[in-house]
């Protein structure tokens, strides 16, 4: 499988590109310096010069990269803004249009840059928001991933560990369509019933782990638990209390509660979850 991020392949895109457009400042210099036109400033006029072909280089590698137009869009307004101030450093081009146009000149000049950066940090705004939707939550379900839970705020927490009843099962009766149906109006109704007290995570394929406020827990089981009274979904359920962030020892202690439950059903499905100190 190719790799989505080749460190190789990149590199070999630069050199490629790097060599491509050099053509960029050989033709900016060497009319100049062949036909001796008068520049305003020639360390201005080869500073201009390297920018645009900077500029330009930058352009063709984000095309390859990120797919974003408005990115694009903001890179070539970005060179349209550095052929102008190139070529107004020659004095003969600078006083037909700088001089006679100076509205036209400042729009050219300073306000065609700063609408391409304008592009460019909205671009890379929702292209980051993107990529931190896709990096933190789970495709299916729309939970965070677990590696996320480093993320969490230190606090106080109930923590929550769900197991969907006889998921392989109806899995391997109903096929995987009506598997993900499961999995995903499960993990709804967890989102749902946390609001914004507190995150859910995916952890395994049907099991998930809500980290609550501990002061809104039981306001949040009891969401959960009566949103599946009359639901064909059923789940078992183990809590335990998280302080300081030392989620791995919740984990497993929720996971033994978790087990009890199950022992506990004998056989009988029962979605109700209580826990002292509420």
């Amino acid at each position: 499988m190719r790799s989505l991020f080749n460190n190789h392949q990149i590199s070999r895109w630069i050199v490629t590109s790097a060599i491509k457009f050099s053509i960029v400042p050989l033709l900016y210099f060497v009319p100049v310096f062949v036909f001796q036109i008068q520049l305003e400033s020639i360390y201005d006029y080869l500073l201009e010069v390297t920018r645009l072909y900077c500029v330009i280089l930058m352009t063709s590698m984000i095309g390859k990269l990120v797919n974003s137009k408005l990115i694009k869009t903001g890179l070539m307004i970005a060179v349209a803004n550095g052929v102008y101030d190139s070529i107004t450093e020659i004095v003969y081009i600078d006083l037909m249009i700088s001089s006679r146009f100076p509205f036209a000149d400042a729009l050219l000049d300073e306000a065609l840059l700063i609408i391409g950066y304008g592009c460019i940090i909205r671009g890379l705004y929702l292209h980051f928001t993107r990529i931190n939707k896709l990096t933190l939550t789970d495709n299916l379900t729309k939970c965070y991933t677990l590696p996320t839970l480093d993320l969490v705020p230190v606090g106080a927490y109930q923590v929550f560990y769900f197991d969907i009843d006889n998921f392989k099962k109806i899995n391997k009766a109903q096929g995987h369509d009506v598997g993900n149906n499961v999995l995903n109006t499960f993990a709804t109704q967890l989102i749902s019933s946390c609001s914004n007290l507190g995150y859910v995570f995916r952890i395994e394929a049907d099991k998930f782990l809500a980290v609550v406020d501990i002061a809104q827990a039981q306001e949040y089981i009891d969401s959960v638990t009566k949103a599946y009274e009359r639901k064909e979904i059923t789940f078992s359920s183990g809590t335990a209390a998280c302080f300081n962030n030392k989620f791995k020892a919740a984990i497993s202690e929720a996971q033994d509660n978790l087990r009890e439950m199950r022992q506990c059903k004998n056989g009988i499905v029962d979605n109700e979850l209580k826990f002292e100190g509420f």
